[in-house]
């Protein structure tokens, strides 16, 4: 079994197939309804919303580390991947693996469907006190396994 065998395996398992297929023709309908900024605009605000929903689960996070664990706990419990912190110099980066976001809207839609991941992640550190120079930004959307964002300083 090779590594695209088991990514394969892995990404069959993210979306019920009782939404996949409206999912999919729902981001095929939208990709040429908007432009990529818009889209991408429109997931940035759904990722706010998703974190303002889901506050409960990192508010308290004290650490970064702590903070990795709560957040992998709820991403656990939603079959959404999990998260890696790495506190570089002068910034954080994010590493979110195994979204859904790829197999859920296509691999074609993750310059815009992204940005559901770096509104959350914008979210998330502004409720636990960031100031407004301080961004969420995507660094690599190329893999859909494996997002990369960066959170510094503007």
């Amino acid at each position: 079994m090779t590594e695209r065998d088991l990514e394969n395996y892995y990404r069959s398992q993210q979306v019920s197939f009782q939404w996949l297929p409206f999912v999919r023709a729902l981001a095929a309908e939208f990709s040429e309804a908007a432009t990529p900024e818009e889209a991408f605009d429109f997931f940035f605000r759904v990722g706010v919303k998703f974190a303002q929903a889901s506050e409960a689960c990192f508010r308290d996070a004290q650490s970064l580390e702590q903070l990795q664990q709560n957040l992998n706990t709820f991403w656990s419990r939603i079959n959404w991947g999990w998260v890696e912190f790495a506190e570089l110099k002068g910034y954080v980066e994010i590493t979110h693996h195994a979204s859904p976001l790829a197999e859920a809207f296509g691999d074609e839609t993750l310059n815009w469907s992204s940005g559901l991941l770096e509104g959350f992640y914008q979210t998330v550190f502004s409720v636990l006190g960031a100031g407004e120079r301080m961004r969420v930004l995507r660094h690599d959307a190329s893999n859909g396994m494996s997002i990369k964002l960066r959170f510094s300083q503007t």
